[in-house]
């Protein structure tokens, strides 16, 4: 049987919207987010592993109180004060200004110091911001305040385990359970627990209860799925699996897992379809190209395997680019070379995201602006790329910035525009050539068969150029754009 690894969420928020008590829940990002949004689904299961040996994956859950700056006011606080001070902290860790979300709560503790809740929500952004003994008081100030809240158990409990700190937490989550035999969130991180001693027995009679408390708990599910893969029941493991995806059938560690057991019965089709969809729901995930990769490899799918390992080397390029940014964050090179690099992985959104930032260390910076211009247009805000490059040609004429406002304006069907700023940039090349083959149909079309002529004339002479056929009156081929700002096909 492969080894599989034990992977745990990370604690997420009561503030962040979209994670449920007991579903899939997104960790929170490193120091630098890699937001990719090119599609309509959010990346919601990266993990920062970047192993590439198969992985098996499990999920713990923390129950929580949804607090988004939206849903603030519906929680029953005592005062308008505190609902207005709440309100605050929850829109400062979206914004990501943490210690004003703290400062905001310190003054709801002060206008409130007996509602456990506001001890319990300043806890999760210490937890956040890193400051761990700050969060774990807090924990404990709450449950001293509310000794029989089972929840408060398990959030304290959940916190510790993603610390590392396993017997607390297993003490916390035993004494939330006993508090409430029903609590499906105890009970699983429990079983997590139980799993990573490898006691599958226990872990498995403890998300069995998980279960039987809420039919409709995918971790569970998928957990104790993964035990049963773990003790080598590979037909009650699948079985636990299909149903995580009944329930939720985006679920892509519930898709990766079903690959493994797929692999472990020789099933290669099948496991292949398995982590396909898993790269699909989430394709900047290293483990789910690098399961791929083995089944392709299996099925004697070299060529697309191959592919899998060019994406493998991508990110792993990708990863120590982010590190480097992380380092050198006032460098806007730094951010403009990674941002490339998304540019070459078609990562548009994201790449937009690195120029920004470029941009904001170095306000004018012309080559971010050029090269957020390439991006808009990928994405197709022709509008955004042709401010870009007009910005980009008031700090400095350059024949990059003039190149994509070309791309851009025959994009927008603006020929004359387009074989201007190309002529500007001196760029010659199949797309210049097609450009001026468009204008001398449209100029033919309106009887100007002399103008016509000439643009063929010039099309003909920029195809000669490239093959070679330099004629006497050829124009040369000026220097070719790098290729991370050359025009999109």
């Amino acid at each position: 049987m492969m080894t599989g690894i034990l992977a745990l969420t990370a604690v997420s928020l009561s503030f962040l919207s979209g994670c449920g008590s007991k579903s899939d829940s997104a960790p929170p990002q490193a120091s630098i987010p890699l937001s990719i949004r090119n599609t309509s689904r959010p990346d919601s299961d990266a993990r920062n592993s970047t192993t590439n040996a198969p992985a098996s994956e499990t999920a713990a859950s923390e129950e929580k109180v949804s607090l988004t700056p939206d849903s603030a006011t519906k929680t029953g606080w005592s005062s308008e004060v505190v609902d207005q001070l709440v309100q605050k902290a929850a829109k400062a860790v979206v914004a990501g200004q943490r210690r004003t979300a703290i400062e905001a709560l310190s003054q709801a503790i002060g206008a409130t110091p007996k509602d456990a809740r506001l001890f319990r929500i300043r806890a999760d952004v210490y937890a956040l911001m890193g400051e761990n003994a700050n969060a774990r008081a807090d924990f404990t100030t709450a449950i001293h305040m509310d000794p029989e809240n089972a929840d408060l158990r398990n959030y304290r409990g959940y916190f510790l385990m993603s610390s590392g700190l396993i017997a607390d937490a297993m003490a916390d989550f035993t004494e939330a359970i006993r508090l409430d035999p029903q609590h499906a969130a105890a009970l699983n991180n429990r079983g997590l627990l139980l799993l990573g001693e490898q006691n599958y027995d226990e872990a498995i009679t403890s998300f069995s209860k998980a279960i039987d408390s809420d039919r409709r708990y995918t971790d569970a599910w998928n957990n104790r799925g993964f035990a049963r893969m773990k003790q080598g029941k590979l037909t009650e493991a699948l079985a636990d699996l299909q149903q995580a995806l009944r329930l939720k059938e985006d679920y892509v560690t519930a898709w990766n897992n079903c690959g493994m057991v797929y692999m472990d019965q020789q099933n290669y089709a099948e496991a292949e379809k398995a982590f396909s969809r898993a790269v699909e729901l989430n394709p900047m995930e290293l483990r789910w190209l690098a399961n791929r990769r083995a089944a392709r490899i299996k099925l004697e799918m070299f060529a697309e395997a191959q592919q899998d390992s060019a994406k493998i080397e991508w990110l792993n390029d990708l990863n120590a680019l982010t590190k480097q940014a992380a380092r050198d964050s006032a460098n806007p090179d730094s951010w403009i070379v990674r941002g490339r690099h998304l540019m070459n992985g078609a990562q548009y959104g994201a790449a937009v995201q690195d120029f920004t930032r470029a941009l904001v260390v170095n306000p004018g910076n012309r080559e971010a602006l050029t090269s957020r211009a390439v991006a808009w247009l990928a994405m197709g805000d022709t509008e955004k790329a042709i401010m870009d490059c007009d910005e980009s040609l008031v700090i400095e004429a350059s024949t990059d910035a003039y190149s994509v406002r070309g791309d851009v304006w025959l994009q927008l069907n603006n020929l004359d525009q387009a074989i201007a700023d190309y002529e500007a940039a001196r760029r010659f090349d199949e797309q210049v050539a097609s450009a001026y083959d468009l204008r001398a149909a449209k100029l033919q079309k309106e009887g100007r068969e002399a103008d016509a002529a000439e643009d063929r004339r010039k099309a003909d002479g920029i195809r000669n150029a490239l093959s070679g056929q330099v004629g006497s009156d050829a124009t040369s081929k000026a220097p070719e754009l790098p290729a991370d700002i050359a025009a999109p096909e």
